[in-house]
């Protein structure tokens, strides 16, 4: 089973405050021990000085060091300052010492020539160690010996503070980071605890949102109200799946409408042929049906062009040559394939007697999309209507709007005339040919051109559609 997320941040979460505690204990433990060295030897250094100074005001000028009177002195001394301290003469042999007599070793075993050179050799503040002097056979300690003349003799004084204290002060100071440490941890780790279960909660939620985009089910959004990067995300994946299931519908409508599309003429188509292969239709007509049967296969030719240029259009494949011109000619090049009709009906044509409008764009797709406008408009302006035609220009972009009178589009009908397919009831009676993919394809040339293109209409009045080009540029009157 994989490791889930929140086991994997709450892990190097506690991993890290754990990690914290215990560089900032090993820090601790080593300043702390430095600390008491310091202190401790400036402490027997104080007291040695004390203990060096009564012993000279205890002894007349000139006079014999009284042994007995010395260590009271020094032992009355030693537990003020709870130091062990042992005074001995030049030789380094052991005169007094405050040590319990069954636990001294000083007796009998003098101190060594080397440290008794160490200690003179070190100067006022005498020479400290942590350690063993040599050749005493006592314990590891804090040892200070100092040198020091009383009436022209030289004598030693020894302190020594047991390693036992160095022992109980870290001992207290790691008990006391203990308690503190457990204190911290039991209130980090809950913190800790809900600050990752928060922050992976959303991450959780929107995995199995995703996975069930995945599966196609798009019904159930991220709930994510935090603004912050996971709510911008939540945000992200809900627009995602919208789209989605846009596409989709979108996917099934095209699925849909394409097989209408599809069986409508070859359902004909079939039934035509079987009809004359099999003697139902009488030899007099089969050329009447073979006319329908052409027809149909047009209509199916048409289908799957117009959905091929369509995915070229989209997909970014048709290679455009874009080139800056004047537009109103094309219109009008394009106005008169229609000439026949626009008279038939007695359509009159108004607008496109006026000036220059130069746009820079490919010239054969832009005829294509005035070709399925015209064309449109051609189809549904009443008799004895008009087609109208205006151009104008805002900052950097040229507008070509083409209007007609007639029945026009209702409010429910306007949002869906670019969709592929989409026939409105009106349309469905007059165009017999047509196979709902000319505004789609004018839509998709137009966003080629990084133009737009939009509708509206007044019922019963008109329906315009205004598309944008980018302007070109107008030629000098050399250029003409």
């Amino acid at each position: 089973m994989p490791k889930s997320i929140f086991r994997s941040f709450f892990g190097l979460f506690a991993a890290i405050i754990v990690s914290a505690i215990l560089v900032i204990g090993a820090v601790l433990l080593l300043v702390s021990k430095e600390y008491f060295k310091s202190s401790t030897k400036a402490d027997m250094i104080t007291a040695a000085n004390e203990a060096i100074e009564e012993v000279k005001l205890s002894c007349p000028s000139g006079g014999q060091l009284d042994l007995d009177f010395t260590e009271k002195l020094l032992k009355k001394l030693a537990d003020i300052s709870h130091d062990e301290l042992t005074l001995t003469d030049s030789g380094g042999n052991l005169l007094i010492c405050t040590e319990q007599e069954e636990s001294c070793v000083h007796k009998n075993r003098p101190y060594s020539q080397r440290a008794l050179e160490e200690v003179s050799q070190s100067g006022a503040e005498g020479y400290f160690v942590y350690g063993t002097l040599e050749n005493t056979g006592e314990p590891p300690a804090f040892n200070l010996g100092c040198k020091f003349l009383l009436n022209g003799e030289a004598f030693y004084l020894f302190s020594q503070v047991g390693p036992r204290e160095l022992e109980n002060y870290l001992r207290s100071l790691l008990l006391t980071f203990g308690i503190v440490a457990l204190v911290i941890v039991v209130i980090l780790f809950p913190i800790v605890y809900f600050s990752v279960k928060r922050l992976t909660d959303p991450i959780k939620d929107m995995t199995i949102a995703a996975k069930r985009f995945g599966e196609g089910d798009f019904s159930q959004k991220v709930d994510i109200k935090e603004e912050n990067e996971l709510g911008y995300l939540a945000n992200t994946l809900n627009e995602m799946a919208a789209s989605l299931e846009i596409i989709e519908e979108t996917r099934k409508s095209f699925v849909s409408n394409v097989s209408h599309e599809l069986k409508t003429p070859m359902t004909s188509i079939g039934g035509f042929i079987d009809g004359i292969l099999d003697g139902t239709i009488p030899e007099e007509k089969h050329r009447y049906y073979l006319g329908i049967v052409s027809d149909e296969v047009k209509r199916l030719a048409r289908l799957v062009r117009s959905m091929l240029n369509i995915a070229k259009y989209e997909t970014g494949e048709i290679a455009m040559k874009t080139e800056d011109f004047d537009i109103v000619p094309l219109v009008i090049k394009t106005v008169l394939l229609f000439e026949k009709r626009i008279e038939d009906k007695n359509v009159e044509v108004i607008g496109l007697d006026t000036g220059r409008f130069f746009v820079n764009a490919d010239t054969d797709l832009i005829q294509q999309v005035i070709y399925n406008l015209v064309e449109n408009a051609v189809k549904f302006v009443n008799d004895g209507g008009y087609i109208k035609f205006s151009f104008s220009q805002e900052k950097d972009k040229t507008l070509i709007c083409i209007r007609n009178s007639g029945e026009g589009l209702n409010s429910e009908e306007l949002p869906q005339v670019f969709d592929r397919f989409y026939k409105t009831d009106a349309s469905r009676g007059k165009d017999k040919t047509g196979v709902g993919l000319g505004l789609s394809i004018v839509r998709s040339i137009v966003k080629l051109h990084d133009g737009t293109i939009s509708v509206k209409s007044a019922l019963n009045e008109y329906v315009e559609f205004v598309f944008s080009l980018n302007t070109g540029k107008t030629p000098d009157k050399k250029g003409k």
